[in-house]
C-alpha cells in the first residue's frame, strides 16, 4: 500500500523518462519529454531534472519535469516545474489517482533540501495544500467548444470581440494558415514584437527548435494587411486540446486589432478543420487589460497556483515587467535598436523564471 514504504525519488537519464513517460496521461504539452529536450537543445547551460518518483514496490507514483536556472541577480538557482511553459506539476501514470499526497511532496522536499537550489516552483491549475502555497498570480481562460463556429460567435464571445473582429476585417486583414515560410515570418514578428513591448527575446533558435521538434502539433496562423504581414499566433495540440503559446503583432499595425481576428479565425478552424474540444489561452497576467481581452471570449476563468518552498533567508523571485522595479529597464528595453537586443535577449531570457 503506497505510504508504508517511504516514496523513492530518482533524477533519471533521457531515455528512461522517455519510458515511464509512455504510461502517463500528460494533461499539458509541456510535460512532454519534447519539452524538456528543446530546452536542452537550446540552452544547454540550464541543468534538467527529470524526476520519477517510485513506490516501495518499485512502480512509478508520479513523474516531475524540473528545469534548474540561476535567476537575475541571484547566486544560487532555483528549480522550476516547467521553465518557459504555462503550466506543470506532477504527472501520473494512467488508472492512478492524480491526486498529489504528503508522499510525494515529502520525497520532492527531500530532493530540493539536499540540493543547491533556494527555491522550487511549481505551476499547477490544482492548488497544493501540502506545499507552501505563493500569491495565485496568473489566470487561465479555457473554451469548451460548443456544436458549431456559429453559435460560438453568436452564444460564446462578447459583442467587444465581434466588434473587434469586424473592425479588423473592415482594415483588410485576413488570417493565412499553412504557410510554408511560416515559422520565418513568425520570428520577424516576434522580434518586432518584443523589442516593443520591452521583452527580452529567446535564441533564435527556439521557435525553429520547437516547430521541428512538435511539427505535428504546432500550427502558425498568420495575418497580412496592406501587403505585409501584421501578426502570428503559434498555437500548439496536446490531444484535442489546442493552447495559445504565443501572441505576435507589429507594432506599426497597432491601431487594428489584429490578434482579435487571428484569435476568431484560429477558433473557426480548430473547429472546422481540426475538430477539436478546448482552447486554451494560456496564462494571463493579472494585468487589466490582458484580463479583459481573454475575458471576451468568452471561456471558463481559473486560476493558475505558484506554489514555492524556499530555503531559509530567501524571498519568491518577482521578475514581472509590471512591478515598478523593472518599469524603468522595461522602458529603456524598448528603446534599444533591435540588433542590440536580439543578442542581449537571450542572456536575459534564460534567467527570467517565466
Amino acid at each position: 500500500m503506497a505510504g508504508l514504504t517511504p516514496m523513492m525519488i530518482h533524477n533519471v537519464p533521457a531515455a528512461e523518462w522517455r519510458r515511464n513517460f509512455t504510461e502517463c496521461s500528460p494533461g499539458h504539452i509541456y510535460q512532454d519529454p519534447r519539452w524538456l529536450e528543446l530546452i536542452e537543445a537550446v540552452y544547454p547551460h540550464l541543468r534538467l531534472h527529470r524526476l520519477v518518483i517510485k513506490e516501495g514496490d518499485g512502480g512509478t507514483r508520479c513523474m516531475l519535469p524540473l528545469v534548474e536556472m540561476k535567476p537575475l541577480g541571484k547566486i544560487r538557482s532555483m528549480l522550476i516545474s516547467v521553465l518557459f511553459g504555462n503550466y506543470g506539476g506532477f504527472l501520473f501514470p494512467r488508472g492512478l489517482s492524480t491526486e498529489t499526497g504528503h508522499e510525494e511532496i515529502q520525497a520532492l522536499q527531500q530532493y530540493f533540501q539536499a540540493s543547491k537550489a533556494f527555491a522550487i516552483e511549481l505551476r499547477t491549475v490544482k492548488r497544493l495544500p501540502q506545499f507552501s502555497s505563493g500569491d495565485v498570480t496568473f489566470k487561465k481562460f479555457e473554451i469548451q467548444f460548443p456544436s458549431s463556429a456559429d453559435e460560438l460567435w453568436k452564444d460564446v464571445i462578447s459583442g467587444n470581440a465581434r466588434t473587434s473582429v469586424r473592425k479588423a476585417e473592415r482594415c483588410g486583414v485576413a488570417a493565412e494558415f499553412e504557410n510554408p515560410d511560416a515559422i520565418d515570418i513568425f520570428q520577424a514578428l516576434y522580434e518586432r514584437h518584443a523589442s516593443f513591448m520591452g521583452t527580452p527575446i529567446h535564441r533564435r533558435e527556439w521557435y525553429r527548435t520547437m516547430a521541428a521538434l512538435f511539427r505535428d502539433e504546432a500550427l502558425i496562423i498568420l495575418a497580412r494587411c496592406r501587403g505585409r504581414y501584421a501578426g502570428a499566433l503559434l498555437i500548439l495540440n496536446y490531444g484535442r486540446k489546442y493552447i495559445l503559446h504565443t501572441s505576435v503583432a507589429d507594432p506599426a499595425f497597432r491601431d487594428i486589432p489584429v490578434s482579435d481576428i487571428l484569435i476568431w479565425k484560429s477558433l473557426e478552424y480548430l473547429m472546422k478543420v481540426k475538430l477539436t474540444d478546448s482552447f486554451d489561452f494560456g496564462r494571463t497576467r493579472p494585468v487589466a487589460g490582458q484580463l479583459f481581452f481573454k475575458r471576451k471570449w468568452g471561456g471558463i476563468e481559473e486560476p493558475v497556483y505558484y506554489s514555492y518552498s524556499l530555503k531559509p533567508g530567501y524571498e519568491v523571485p518577482r521578475i514581472l515587467p509590471e512591478s515598478g522595479i523593472f518599469r524603468p529597464a522595461v522602458f529603456l528595453w524598448r528603446h534599444l535598436p533591435l540588433w542590440l537586443t536580439a543578442r542581449a535577449g537571450p542572456f536575459l531570457r534564460s534567467r527570467i523564471p517565466t
